[in-house]
């Protein structure tokens, strides 16, 4: 709950570009943390770099050409498709594992055509494990999806599951080869869960559905028609929410917790209800931002625990950062402060930083000065 702020180390260029402005993050960081090292996702590879000390980082590369470089980025916010690695254990190993769109040249009569590479690192020698590249095809029709974006959504027993300009496939972690391809196209932000791929599919009305997929081969579980669909958000290991118009009661905006293994509906909410952001806190409750307001609900029955702000006794909303471990990290006019998730109460108002980041060796947060993105040590 403490991070020094004397020792910090100023991560590249990478972790930040695209994604901050003066007004500060606008954006999430394409970034992870294992034991104090950064891996941190861009548009042309993967960038590590160490949080304890200076350092010189390691660049790991697609093969063929990315369609985007971090040249292209420029100054615009939000101009950064690069999405958060995973990391994740495999065969002993702890890897992190990203994924980049590239341009594979054309020769002779044959075209040339994308693909997506996933880059595997080995994060004991921060070298690349391996790497797996599919071929795609001309893009379908999909909803708010650009030809950059790719993420890897999790590992789930020997399968990868990676998603690609609005396609979702299967890597096996043994051949390094796709072994299945899910039918139909979706939006980013699909949710590992309960042994299911939690999805948005694009419906043939014009909006998106909610799905879950089996991990092992991409064959559909199960479906719900009965709500048009908007974000998607992780709320525990099992549950996810949606949020939408729910068509299948009163025709009413609001939000729904599903079992994500058999879509069984757990609690609905109305539009009033702040559900548009959740985040996980690694216990037993599931915390959930909005505009200047926060909402912590049990993760099992979906019921609310404590909101902010709370007038009667003169407490603001903090502005959440983070969601880690049974804490809640942000800032208020104050400074950062952290929450107890359970209760909401503060736990300590004087942290240091509020990071956006933590893996219990250092923590990211953004400088006050000039908002370049740093990691802070822990303090004992």
């Amino acid at each position: 709950m403490h991070f020094s702020v004397g020792k910090d180390v100023a991560l590249p260029e990478s972790a930040g570009a695209g994604n901050v402005s003066i007004a500060g993050l606008q954006h999430p960081l394409p970034l992870a943390l294992h034991q104090g090292m950064a891996y941190i996702a861009r548009p042309d590879g993967m960038e590590i770099a160490s949080g304890y000390r200076k350092a010189a980082p390691v660049l790991i590369r697609p093969k063929h050409e990315p369609l985007a470089t971090m040249d292209d980025l420029g100054v615009m916010v939000g101009s950064n498709p690069a999405r958060r690695p995973v990391i994740a254990e495999s065969k002993g190993k702890t890897l992190a594992l990203s994924s980049v769109i590239t341009q594979v040249p054309g020769s002779g009569t044959t075209k040339g055509h994308h693909e997506v590479e996933l880059l595997v690192v080995d994060t004991d020698t921060s070298a690349r494990a391996w790497s797996a590249r599919i071929p795609l095809g001309e893009m379908e029709y999909t909803l708010d999806v650009d030809a950059e974006d790719t993420e890897v959504v999790g590992l789930y027993g020997d399968t990868v599951a990676l998603y690609a300009q609005g396609r979702l496939f299967g890597v096996n972690v043994d051949s390094h080869q796709k072994v299945w391809t899910a039918r139909g196209t979706y939006a980013p932000g699909v949710v590992l869960a309960a042994g299911r791929l939690v999805a948005l599919r694009d419906h043939a009305d014009g909006d998106r559905r909610p799905v879950g997929l089996d991990p092992t081969d991409g064959t559909q579980k199960w479906a719900i028609d009965g709500i048009s669909a908007e974000t998607l958000n992780a709320a525990s290991p099992n549950t996810v929410i949606v949020g939408g118009y729910l068509t299948s009661e009163d025709s009413r905006e609001g939000s729904v917790l599903l079992e994500a293994a058999s879509s069984k509906r757990i609690e609905t909410y109305d539009e009033t209800m702040t559900t548009s952001n959740c985040a996980y806190d690694g216990r037993s409750t599931t915390i959930c931002t909005g505009a200047d307001s926060v909402a912590a609900y049990n993760n099992q029955t979906g019921k609310e625990r404590w909101t902010l702000p709370d007038k009667s006794n003169n407490r603001v909303a903090p502005d959440v950062t983070l969601v880690r471990a049974g804490l809640i990290y942000g800032t208020t006019e104050n400074g950062p402060v952290i929450l107890d998730s359970t209760t909401g109460a503060d736990k300590e108002d004087n942290p240091g930083i509020a990071p956006y980041f933590t893996d219990g060796y250092i923590g990211i947060a953004l400088t006050k000065s000039d908002q370049t993105v740093r990691a802070y040590r822990i303090e004992n």
